[in-house]
């Protein structure tokens, strides 16, 4: 059996890489995972949150940063159309 690597983890990998390394609050965690829950997210659109959230991380903001959960179906919506 073989086993392929990528260079570059994705956004998901890499968003819970920085959490168990500590370098990802329990705050971030905690907000991406209501942002999902109860939501039919696709695959993709968690991934790309994944992303935007590792942005916001990387431009050195917090938690307060991030999306309401209330406020994902909005942005869902505009991304879907």
């Amino acid at each position: 059996m073989a086993h392929v690597t990528t260079a570059r983890p994705t956004a998901l990998t890499a968003l819970l890489t920085g959490y168990v390394s500590g370098d990802v609050t329990d705050a971030v965690m905690s907000r991406f995972d209501d942002l999902f829950e109860g939501t039919s997210a696709s695959a993709q659109e968690r991934i790309a949150f994944a992303r935007f959230y590792l942005d916001v991380l990387a431009a050195g903001d917090d938690a307060d940063a991030l999306p309401e959960p209330g406020e994902i179906g909005g942005i869902l919506s505009a991304l879907q159309a």
